[in-house]
């Protein structure tokens, strides 16, 4: 599989996913390099950003086509556009589809699925992998974020890494339909409406005094608010933003070790 798109964001957890699955994706963050790749080597699926400078997603599909090329490729445009005369164009331009952004984990895992010649994904050697990686396959994780962006992001980062995750973009229903008992871990933004992460984890500790948890921030000043209201909860860590997909994952794996 091969993924162009000049977001790091992205590149990062479709990777993280692939490589959870055992499927090989490479990715690169410009056009020009997505167009030499797609000329060179032969991909089951190609995952194609339009919105990239310089040497954008239509250019790459305009010189396919004019290659006489495009039909043998298993090429999908990936995009955020609500452009509907560009989407038409795109369409008929001999792409095999459009996945629209932000796109759930399901919709990446069956268009994944949909495109490669075999289904080799064993569920018990995943299992096992994540086992030798230190995690544990039933690790249930609560995700609380009112950002949906943010939200999809880090679900498709953590389940990529085969943690069972329930997000939630807001938090008054997080709270209505927490389980004691059945999470490891929250993983909360700060700045929320009607419950702040701090507050959220507070009223969590109260149903479940074991719960460990992640308070997210993106500014000094919020960090500092914590720190002074928090009065150190037990079992509760700061993150700051923005962090790499790698230190979020290690951090986490630190907290359930």
């Amino acid at each position: 599989m091969l993924l162009v798109d000049d977001s790091h964001e992205i590149a990062q957890a479709v990777s993280f996913y692939c490589g959870a699955k055992n499927i090989d994706c490479r990715a690169v963050d410009n056009g020009q390099e997505g167009l030499e790749r797609i000329r060179k080597d032969k991909f089951d699926l190609i995952l194609l950003d339009i919105a990239m400078p310089e040497f954008t997603g239509i250019d790459i599909i305009k010189s396919i086509k004019q290659e006489g090329s495009i039909e043998s490729k298993n090429l999908v445009v990936f995009t955020a556009s609500t452009n509907r005369r560009m989407l038409d164009e795109i369409k008929n331009s001999g792409v095999k589809e459009i996945l629209r952004k932000p796109c759930s984990l399901n919709d990446l895992t069956e268009l994944i699925e949909k495109y490669r010649p075999t289904t080799n994904i064993n569920q018990n050697h995943l299992e096992t992998l994540n086992c030798m990686n230190g995690i544990n396959p039933l690790t249930r994780i609560l995700l609380v974020d009112d950002d949906k962006d943010h939200l999809k992001l880090f679900t498709m980062i953590l389940e990529g890494e085969g943690y069972s995750v329930d997000a939630y973009a807001d938090p008054v229903t997080a709270l209505e339909n927490f389980r004691p008992n059945y999470y490891d871990l929250a993983l909360l933004d700060y700045l929320m409406p009607h419950l702040t992460g701090l507050e959220l984890y507070r009223r969590i500790r109260e149903l479940d005094s074991r719960m460990k948890g992640f308070i997210i921030t993106a500014t000094h000043e919020q960090l500092t608010d914590i720190e002074d209201k928090s009065q150190s909860p037990v079992n509760l860590k700061v993150i700051r933003k923005p962090i790499s997909n790698e230190d979020l994952l290690m951090k986490i794996n630190s907290i359930l070790t």
